[in-house]
């Protein structure tokens, strides 16, 4: 959608909701990416509905991060991150991102970045396409 700011994501999600005929038809579950404006939109468009997260595009954003924080030369040596969004419960969540942080010690703001924007707030939401 071009722009992606609230206002177009509600114009789209109103559109949306309008073919729905009977209050009790609508969704109870949508899955989007993690795109706030999405997911805010969501909220206000469909309250009573559960907003899930695609694995595929989590897991895609945070590798696409790695590499602008760390720089194309530097990413394709780094060792091999384990990933959070495949796992299948919150213990194995917890060993996994363990794992995680010891992999990027030396890149401290990949570690940032997944305790405050990706995937931290949002393990919960998960859900694989």
């Amino acid at each position: 959608m071009e722009g992606e700011r609230v206002n177009n994501v509600v114009w789209a999600l109103e559109h949306f909701r309008g073919l729905f005929l009977r209050r009790d038809a609508l969704p109870r579950v949508i899955m989007t990416e993690r795109d706030l404006a999405l997911m805010n939109a969501v909220k206000t468009m469909f309250p009573e509905c559960t907003n899930l997260l695609c694995r595929f595009h989590i897991d895609k954003n945070v590798k696409a991060k790695c590499k602008s924080l760390i720089g194309q030369k530097r990413h394709g040596s780094m060792p091999w991150m384990p990933s959070l969004v495949d796992c299948r419960s919150e213990h194995q969540f917890d060993d996994c991102f363990k794992k995680f942080e010891i992999v990027c010690f030396p890149w401290p703001m990949i570690v940032d970045y997944v305790n405050e924007t990706s995937i931290i707030p949002h393990k919960e939401k998960f859900v694989t396409t």
